[in-house]
């Protein structure tokens, strides 16, 4: 059997997602062609790839992990072709797929379509929104040719630049006593109930930021979105801490926030472009890249 790329790029995310469901959404297809895909494949080399658990996902088996990694070798070898052949011939027509964190796309991804759209539109860019792990998985996959995301817990794999630093800062209701300071510290805050922004990585920097004053939050609420801290805020309900800030006050549901950078030297958070470290920069994805770092020095969310 000679199954096509498309077909184990299907079996790697449902080995990565665990599941024929996650891998179906994260690949944005259908969950028979999923199936389908890993049913071929395991009939025509006579292997079982994957355990199946009710209502549990899938589980690989010692056979399909070696398989998979031949796979995996495949998938990479598909790429560095690809990003060949796209760096000689200069080609800056086609699709670039991108991944973003989910809290930042919103600041950056709209602006980046736009741009391309007027600037370069032989582009398309196809853009997954996903968190910190995804991320890693969709770059190693092969799903993703660049990301953008924060810098947490980048590994040798990935070739990183820095685009842009973001310092912490509290969200607070309009009304909070502290609101209309220039600056507020941590410490001052600590006693008071907390919303963490519950995110793989993502939940390690911000409880770093305690951690580095000597000092422990008042978990009051867990978000998994930015705007769901700023709505609980802004009613009072507890303070945040986030690093970009809109241009708007307002939330979702109509209450007034305020962001005011913390007093104390903590550390900020950087935004990033990341790429498999092994693969050459193709001529269109530098073109993404040079686009994006003039939006940024133009419409950075800080």
């Amino acid at each position: 059997m000679q199954p096509s790329l498309r077909f184990l790029r299907y079996l790697v995310a449902a080995a990565d997602k665990g599941s024929v469901t996650e891998a179906a959404r994260t690949l944005g297809v259908s969950q028979s062609s999923v199936s389908t895909a890993v049913a071929q494949i395991e009939a025509g080399f006579g292997i079982q790839i994957f355990l199946r658990h009710h209502a549990r996902g899938l589980s690989v088996t010692a056979a399909g992990e070696r398989l998979l990694n031949e796979a995996r070798a495949l998938l990479l070898h598909a790429r560095e072709f690809e990003a060949n052949a796209g760096a000689l011939s200069g080609d800056e027509q086609g699709e670039v797929s991108i991944s973003c964190f989910t809290t930042i796309a919103p600041f950056i991804v709209p602006g980046l379509l736009d741009r391309i759209a007027r600037e370069r539109p032989g582009l398309r860019l196809a853009i997954d929104e996903l968190n910190q792990q995804e991320i890693f998985e969709a770059l190693g996959s092969g799903h993703s040719e660049i990301a953008f995301t924060y810098g947490y817990a980048i590994g040798d794999a990935f070739a990183t630049e820095v685009l842009l630093e973001l310092a912490p800062q509290a969200v607070l209701a309009e009304g909070h006593p502290l609101a209309s300071r220039p600056t507020v510290s941590l410490v001052e805050l600590a006693d008071e109930p907390y919303v963490l922004l519950d995110l793989p990585h993502s939940r390690d920097y911000f409880l770093s930021l305690f951690l580095n004053l000597g000092i422990e939050p008042r978990i009051k609420h867990r978000a998994r979105s930015f705007e769901m801290v700023r709505s609980l805020a802004g009613r009072g309900l507890a303070y945040g801490l986030l690093n970009a800030q809109p241009r708007s006050s307002s939330t979702y549901d109509g209450h007034a926030v305020r962001h005011v950078p913390i007093s104390e030297p903590l550390p900020a958070v950087r935004i990033a472009a990341l790429r498999m470290r092994q693969l050459p920069l193709r001529r269109a994805v530098s073109v993404v890249l040079d686009t994006l770092r003039l939006q940024l020095k133009e419409e950075a969310p800080v």
